[in-house]
């Protein structure tokens, strides 16, 4: 019998509050349904019925939106810990396609399911909406970058704000980790051709900037970079002063 996957969730909270054993109960309910899936493996097509969230227990996955030209755009990247359909609650059917970057572990969880976090554990109903929001605010950032940088800026952008996320849930700490994508890829998730990611990753190389050893990057100035990109990293601090107390809290 395989082994159950550690829960990068219970990290990612972990790094906002101090988790009851009520709330880290319920957090284990959520991904007691393990779902092995493969690199390049669909995980929710457009137009399918949806029945609930997914955590994302391990491995990476996207959201893909396709151009009428054939055309693959990388709308969003979901990190380990992350939860799939938290912002889509209110809609039954899946808008984009979600594919897995990586192997990993899929926990699906039935709507009806999260009544409990409004009842009983109202502080991690308020958890997840906070964390929730930081999300939305770090594609806003994204979005932005999108519209307002230069190619260079772009993709540094997109490599800083991968590791301010992936330290979230204390996964790459540091300057180095891990980006599980080609750069046909990278490019669908910054606007460019590939051919242009390889240009700007070389000049970054021989500039001393980054270091690569696939699939891991090492930012060697990324202090400078943010300056650079004004980066702002939306993980840095969370409001939690508005959070219900838990109520199963000793």
């Amino acid at each position: 019998m395989n082994q159950p996957v550690a829960s990068c969730l219970v990290s990612r909270l972990s790094r906002f509050v101090t988790l009851t054993k009520g709330e880290s109960e319920f957090i284990a309910e959520m991904e007691r349904d393990e779902h092995p899936r493969q690199k390049g493996r669909p995980v929710v097509s457009v137009g399918e019925a949806t029945e609930g969230i997914m955590v994302l227990k391990s491995g990476w996955a996207t959201v893909k939106g396709d151009t009428s030209d054939g055309r693959s755009q990388i709308l969003r990247v979901y990190l380990p810990g992350e939860v799939m359909g938290l912002a889509e609650i209110g809609s039954s059917h899946a808008n984009h396609r979600i594919v897995m970057q990586t192997d990993g572990v899929i926990c699906p969880f039935p709507r009806h399911g999260l009544a409990p976090l409004f009842s009983d554990f109202p502080r991690l109903g308020a958890l997840l909406t906070a964390v929730g929001s930081l999300d939305q605010i770090a594609l806003r950032h994204h979005a932005s970058s999108l519209g307002s940088m230069d190619a260079k800026g772009k993709l540094k952008f997109w490599l800083l704000q991968l590791r301010s996320r992936l330290e979230v849930a204390n996964i790459g700490l540091g300057n180095r980790f891990q980006v599980p994508f080609s750069q046909v890829e990278m490019g669908q998730a910054v606007g460019l051709t590939s051919i242009y990611v390889n240009k700007l990753l070389r000049g970054f190389v021989e500039n001393g900037e980054i270091e690569i050893e696939r699939p891991y990057v090492r930012l060697l100035k990324r202090e400078q970079w943010e300056a650079d990109c004004e980066f702002v990293d939306a993980f840095v601090s969370m409001d939690t002063s508005w959070f219900p107390p838990a109520l199963d809290a000793d």
